[in-house]
């Protein structure tokens, strides 16, 4: 069975053709990260990567599709390290959302270009920046309807969306002051903890 990368291009079998063709994916990462998708061209591209525009061709159809590729190696990287921590998560269903935020926010701290990519498919193409978030909330549907965790008439999607948005923007914060820090983080948590669990009902209690 093909992966999702696979879906998109061929994969090279050869060593020296895998070389080339994660050489133009690095390459084409920097560049859509730095100076955006339109303003990057395939020659841009070939000559950051140190090979001709014809070798661009041998693995890609066209900058789109390099594209879409990033975006979805992109996902597919958050998924693989969630999947790679989700043994160390205990606990009931609000503390595991709080560490897989927590996951998610000290990968996205070292993966800071995701923002820019992920953010920028919604002016290049809406129908591929909305099968982003939705591919990755509907992940989680399956696991949090069979345990039953959620309260009677909560939907998990919206769930699912909720604590995506959650770490989305607690994400960006923490890129955008660049502290990624032991107290920052456990502030975040504690703030989550809270927030996920009681709510603004414990702020109106006091």
């Amino acid at each position: 069975m093909n992966s999702k990368l696979d879906l998109v291009v061929v994969i090279p079998e050869s060593e020296e053709g895998r070389r080339s063709f994660d050489r133009l994916v690095k390459a084409a990462e920097e560049l859509f990260s730095q100076q955006g998708y339109r303003s990057t061209t395939i020659k841009d591209i070939a000559q950051s990567a140190g090979l001709s525009v014809g070798a661009f061709y041998i693995y890609f159809r066209s900058k789109y599709q390099i594209y879409v590729y990033i975006m979805q190696s992109f996902a597919l990287r958050l998924q693989n390290y969630l999947d790679s921590r989700a043994g160390k998560i205990t606990g009931d269903l609000i503390e595991r959302q709080v560490e897989y935020i927590m996951e998610f926010i000290g990968f996205a701290y070292k993966n800071p270009a995701c923002y820019n990519l992920i953010f920028e498919s919604l002016y290049i193409d809406r129908d591929l920046f909305l099968q982003y978030y939705y591919q990755y909330a509907q992940r989680y549907v399956p696991a949090l309807t069979k345990s039953r965790a959620l309260p009677e008439g909560m939907d998990p999607m919206l769930w699912s969306f909720i604590n995506m948005g959650i770490g989305n923007f607690i994400g960006l914060k923490v890129l955008a002051e660049n502290d990624a820090g032991p107290e920052q983080m456990e502030k975040i948590r504690q703030t989550l903890r809270i927030l996920l669990r009681s709510g603004l009902s414990k702020a109106e209690e006091e």
